[in-house]
């Protein structure tokens, strides 16, 4: 008999715990925290604050100052890593260390995401340009790292042949002026 008693005083605890951590007030969720509205009895206190995930356009901070630690790192075709990069493997590297997988290739991550046009632009999105032969084939991407409303402008980071890993403005009047393609949203 004890022990039923006690099965039942356990269930019946779990139960209150549960109804009193769901009631949720949208000053909670704002803070990304899960706690009661309200509490004012000695049975029950968070132990911590829960936090709920991050949403995914909170990491656009933090990636973009992990890209620009490999400001200077020399252009290497084909690279993927640290020592050296090109355009879709600089790109494809920084979203990794994020958790978000993107194709090998300038095309194929022009494949991915959403569509974004010019004016809608924010940071972390990724912009396309054609090659150095020109045309409307995809052969560069950079990720946007600061947009200028006004005078509608942005700043994007990116692996250049000439320069390696360097910040660049669009428009520039020249090169990537001439050669711009689209824009995709990856982060939503």
């Amino acid at each position: 008999m004890k022990l039923t008693k006690r099965y039942i005083f356990l269930i019946i605890s779990f139960l209150a715990f549960i109804a009193t951590s769901t009631a949720q007030s949208p000053a909670s969720y704002a803070k990304g925290v899960i706690l009661p509205d309200s509490y004012e009895g000695e049975f029950w206190k968070p132990a911590a604050a829960f936090e709920l995930p991050k949403r995914v356009n909170d990491n656009v901070p933090d990636m973009i100052d992990f890209a620009k630690r490999f400001m200077g790192t020399r252009y290497r075709s084909g690279g993927k890593g640290p020592k050296g990069f090109d355009c879709s493997g600089f790109t494809s590297y920084v979203y990794k260390n994020f958790g978000f997988t993107l194709g090998a290739s300038s095309r194929h991550q022009y494949k991915q995401g959403e569509s974004v046009s010019y004016k809608d632009l924010r940071p972390g999105d990724l912009v396309f340009f054609g090659g150095r032969r020109g045309g409307k084939t995809v052969g560069h991407v950079g990720m946007v790292v600061s947009v200028d409303k006004e005078r509608n402008a942005m700043k994007f980071i990116h692996s250049a042949n000439s320069s390696g890993i360097t910040i660049t403005s669009y428009p520039d009047g020249g090169y990537y002026s001439r050669r711009y393609i689209g824009a995709r949203r990856i982060l939503d």
